[in-house]
């Protein structure tokens, strides 16, 4: 049944359900069947656990922070939390709706489907080790995961099922074909704006009407000027010392650790299921050892008898690995052994293993010589980073002791003063648009009582101390200031309006017969074309082809026309002579089953989103608002 819906399901199907259910669910490590009493939600009369939802919020903010690096926006947190709590209830009516529907999983196709998940293979192959390892490090049991995974599975066949039934008709692939590849003959002229800007004409009591429309956006902005001493980690970086015997110093201090390349063995292994006869097992993988040991090939034994889905198709190869990769039975075996060497049975919770040592790949303490260029880096790094938290500390004592001037400070520190003039609520200079520089500007302290701001860290590398020395506040800016701008403004405008309606009145014209080309002279303006025009050419300003493309098709031997008007002002008047609708040309037929699995896929989306959102209308669902708390 797996195997049939993954030879099925491409694209949204596979990318939604396998990757969103199996990596931030599964391997968030969420149990789902929590025996916690307090309930996030409940959806039909079924409790979602809070102790569920508060461990996927603390996973998903984590995230968050990672990619911020910074404390999160109040409005950010209100609204992944909500769409946190709305993914866990969308996931239960899926699960009901499925559990009603009688979808079910077998164990085979269970074991088949979390063999293909990424996160439990070596180097592309599942490895019950590495399946084991991921469980024991996030405190799970096989149990606990395979129940959730069957779970979610079921769900994927219930989306699969409304995925594989979208369809598009032949017809309606037809005329996307026709509609998509559509070509149209035209002829055009563009009148420019700015022939029309002489006669033109604003008087002052446009310009006062305007103005007094538009003052809230004629004021200058709230403005400080600023003074800052700034420490860079690249900076203390640079002044870092260096000799020889510090740098062999600390080699001996941390080559140990840091220099050393980990052990690493690639083996292959035959894996023989205890099952319900443990006897049996045992005996299966004592005759395959010793035929193994008799000189049979390892590999071949392992494709025709092993138990492990992931490696028995590549005989039974694990790749490398180092030996935390493997359970503790299976590592102590495989790490006593000699290249070549054959062992087993080695007992495992999995069953019984039967174990070849290819190739050893042993650890390797690294040269003084080999690792001095990569060394001095870190050795800077580290002495670096440590008088940086310190020089930063520093900072922010020196400043909150001087509080109010910042040249002192400069002067112990051995920085410079460096000034911003200009700095608005919107940021500027080299600090661009950092909200933290900017909210500390404009702070109380800082802005009112001239106040050194506290230590600003500017990611990890950099921290800043500003005051201000000057505030700006917004003001009015008066009429005559502002009076060219004015009246620049609505003589653009005019000229756009005039262009325009010199475009409508000439397609008037052209209706009652007159020439495309006359109509141009006169206008002082030239015709381009014939050009064939397709929806997809970017070579053609996008308001031009938009009009152009709404147009009427022209009947045969008839001509349809319009206008458009540019961004910059300028408007067009245009003649399509000709319609050819796209048809199924080699290139594309070529891409014919492209655009019908486009289109089933597109209309299985949305089938799917109606779907769940009529599971999401028709359900009786409690929140709990204190969840987050």
């Amino acid at each position: 049944m797996l195997q049939k819906i993954r030879d099925k399901i491409t694209g949204w199907v596979a990318a939604v359900i396998i990757g969103v259910i199996a990596v931030v669910f599964i391997f968030w490590g969420i149990q789902f069947e929590s025996s916690v009493t307090a309930a996030a939600a409940k959806v039909n009369g079924e409790e979602i656990s809070m102790q569920a939802v508060q461990r996927a919020w603390q996973d998903r903010q984590n995230e968050l922070q990672q990619v911020l690096r910074d404390e999160l926006p109040e409005s950010l947190v209100k609204s992944e939390q909500q769409q946190l709590l709305n993914d866990f209830i969308r996931r239960e009516l899926l699960l009901q709706r499925a559990a009603e529907a009688g979808f079910r999983v077998s164990d085979a196709d269970l074991v088949e489907a979390i063999a293909a998940i990424p996160a439990l293979q070596v180097d592309g192959r599942f490895s019950r080790d590495r399946y084991a390892a991921v469980l024991r490090s996030q405190g799970r049991t096989e149990t606990q995961f395979e129940n959730d995974f069957r779970r979610d599975l079921e769900v994927s066949q219930l989306s699969n099922g409304i995925g594989v039934s979208a369809f598009a008709l032949p017809g309606e692939l037809n005329r996307r074909i026709a509609l998509e590849g559509e070509t149209r003959d035209v002829e055009y002229a563009v009148l420019p704006a700015a022939g029309f800007a002489a006669g033109a004409e604003v008087t002052p009591e446009q310009v006062a009407a305007w103005y007094e429309k538009n003052a809230a956006n004629l004021r200058t902005p709230e403005a400080v000027d600023l003074q800052y001493v700034r420490l860079d980690l690249a900076d203390v970086e640079a002044g870092v010392e260096v000799t020889e015997d510090a740098l062999r110093e600390f080699y001996a201090q941390v080559a140990p650790e840091r220099y050393v390349s980990t052990e690493r063995r690639r083996a292959r292994h035959i894996l023989i299921e205890a099952g319900t006869d443990d006897a049996a097992a045992r005996e299966k993988a004592e005759q395959l050892a010793k035929r193994a040991k008799g000189g049979e090939d390892f590999a071949t034994l392992a494709t025709e008898n092993s138990d492990d889905p992931g490696s028995k198709g590549q005989g039974g190869d694990l790749g490398w690995a180092t030996r935390e990769s493997f359970v503790a039975p299976f590592s102590e075996a495989l790490f006593a052994m000699a290249p070549g060497e054959v062992r087993g049975p080695v007992q495992t919770q999995f069953g019984y293993h039967v174990i070849r040592l290819e190739e050893v790949d042993a650890a390797h303490q690294r040269s003084f010589e080999e690792v001095r260029e990569e060394l001095e880096a870190d050795f800077r790094r580290e002495r670096a980073q440590a008088r940086f938290y310190e020089q930063s500390q520093a900072l922010a004592d020196e400043a909150f002791a001087s509080l109010s001037e910042l040249d002192s400070v400069a002067g112990k520190l051995g920085l410079t003063v460096q000034s911003i003039e200009g700095f608005t609520r919107q940021g500027g200079g080299p600090f661009g648009t950092e909200q933290k520089v900017i909210d500390a500007a404009f702070s109380d302290e800082v802005l009112q009582e001239r106040q050194n701001s506290p230590a600003i860290s500017l990611g990890e590398e950099s921290v800043v101390v500003l005051r201000v020395t000057d505030h700006k506040p917004p003001a009015q800016r008066p009429l005559e200031e502002v009076r060219p701008e004015i009246e620049a403004t609505l003589r653009n405008e005019a000229a756009r309006q005039a262009a325009e309606a010199a475009a409508k009145a000439a397609v008037e014209r052209l209706a009652a017969g007159g020439s495309l080309s006359a109509i141009a002279t006169e206008a002082g303006a030239q015709v381009t074309g014939p050009a064939t025009f397709s929806r997809s050419d970017e070579a053609i300003p996008l308001e031009l082809r938009k009009a152009v493309f709404l147009a009427p098709a022209p009947a045969q031997g008839q001509v349809s026309h319009g206008t458009a008007v540019l961004p910059n002002g300028d408007a067009v008047v245009f003649a399509v002579n000709a319609v050819r609708p796209g048809s199924m040309s080699p290139e594309v037929a070529a891409q014919f089953a492209e655009s019908a699995q486009r289109a089933a896929q597109q209309t299985a989306l949305a089938e799917f989103a109606a779907y769940v959102a009529e599971l999401e209308r028709n359900a009786k669902v409690t929140r709990n608002s204190k969840v987050f708390e």
